[in-house]
């Protein structure tokens, strides 16, 4: 495990090895085990940066697609006719300033793009980074086995797999005309219907299936682990993200 932190060279390139990571995620991924735990506040800062771009090229696609948009706005109203019901003391007015913002907030903005992904993503990367340390002990691995910037830097590195996903899954759903066309168990939910379930759904994608795996790989070399053990370390912290957020959409419908 030692070999996997050691310190690279000094010299101007290697300021800049992390850098490679996200390239060697894709291209070698055994290259990615020594930049495991070096650089992971800046490793942290690039996955955030490139998941931000991803939610704002998303938002984007969908914003053009004129299908996609009506369903997102059905989906809207749906959900601020559920919160009328449940708040009959509001006035006429304040219910017309709700319908006009909800209007407002279907339209394409960059900056709110930006600070919507910033936001969310930093709490998705933050929230797994966290898990990752906190299941531990659950799937018999000990909490010295890795230091919590070896974390980081490997779900930093393979979120890249992730980001990748969610633009072949935008561009299936705007080619398709449909929330539904998308490589994902969501393909078999009727948004309207079932808005969470689907929303959750629509993250296990092909690219998120990739991500965690090969996260489960990197964590079990880097510990000397066997391989099992780290894919069962990896879709533990996966599998409580999801159902945190399955249960904060239920409570907030």
């Amino acid at each position: 495990m030692e070999q996997h932190e050691h310190q690279s060279a000094d010299g101007n390139g290697g300021r800049w090895d992390w850098l490679r990571g996200f390239a060697a995620v894709v291209t070698e991924p055994r290259q990615v085990l020594p930049l495991l735990g070096k650089q992971a506040g800046r490793v942290f800062v690039a996955a955030l940066l490139m998941l931000t771009a991803v939610s704002v090229l998303t938002n984007w696609l969908y914003f053009r697609s004129v299908p996609i948009r009506q369903q997102f706005e059905q989906l809207a109203q749906q959900q601020l006719e559920r919160y009328l019901e449940r708040h009959p003391e509001l006035s006429p007015e304040q219910q017309a300033t709700l319908r006009q913002q909800l209007q407002q907030g279907m339209r394409f903005s960059l900056p709110r793009s930006l600070l919507g992904g910033v936001f969310s993503n930093t709490i998705a990367l933050l929230s797994l980074a966290g898990l990752l340390w906190l299941v531990q002990p659950l799937v018999g691995v000990r909490w010295s086995a890795l230091r919590f910037a070896v974390l980081v830097t490997a779900l930093g590195y393979t979120s890249l797999w992730g980001a990748v996903g969610e633009i072949v899954a935008a561009a299936l759903q705007v080619l398709g005309h449909s929330l539904q066309v998308q490589p994902s168990l969501a393909a078999f939910v009727v948004p309207e219907e079932q808005p969470v379930l689907f929303s959750v759904l629509s993250r296990i994608h092909l690219g998120a299936l990739l991500q965690f795996g090969l996260l489960g790989t990197l964590l079990a070399r880097a510990a000397e682990m066997a391989l099992w053990r780290g894919m069962l370390w990896s879709a533990a912290a996966w599998g409580l993200w999801l159902g945190a957020l399955y249960g904060m959409g239920v409570l907030v419908r």
